[in-house]
């Protein structure tokens, strides 16, 4: 690990991630990445867990605002969710979704990430940030 400050899962049964974003704060007319920056050092029971990024409005848990990402998982045929890449920098990264900030004053922007399985303990998770990043979304045509 870098000396930079980083939130370590210990052992856990429940893990809940939330985050909320003041938009004002981030350039206007703008599409953003929302992604988890992480490494993961004996993992265990942290293969799929849940995500969510609202945008002015309340997290919730409906099947339609939610959707997997694989934390210790590589690509799987059939899989559907959401997999980590690696970055120069040795930390793992996801993309936890999009968002586009219109005029800075729809809300806040909730990010959760949650595994609530308390059947099995968690652990090996280190956290280093949840950073948002300006994107192109022209050449998604």
């Amino acid at each position: 690990m870098d000396s930079s400050e980083v939130a370590e899962l210990i052992e856990v049964w429940w893990l809940q991630i939330k985050v909320r974003f003041d938009v004002k704060k981030l350039n206007k007319q703008t599409n953003y990445a929302a992604f988890l920056v992480f490494k993961l050092d004996r993992p265990e029971n942290l293969e799929r867990v849940s995500a969510s990024v609202t945008f002015g409005r309340e997290i919730t848990d409906s099947k339609d605002s939610r959707y997997f990402v694989f934390l210790d998982k590589e690509r799987i045929s059939g899989e559907e969710g959401r997999f980590p890449q690696r970055r120069d920098d040795s930390w793992m990264e996801i993309n936890l979704g999009e968002f586009y900030n219109d005029l800075g004053n729809d809300g806040d922007l909730k990010i959760c990430i949650w595994e609530k399985n308390t059947d099995n303990c968690k652990c090996g998770l280190f956290v280093r940030a949840i950073e948002l990043r300006p994107v192109d979304c022209s050449s998604d045509a």
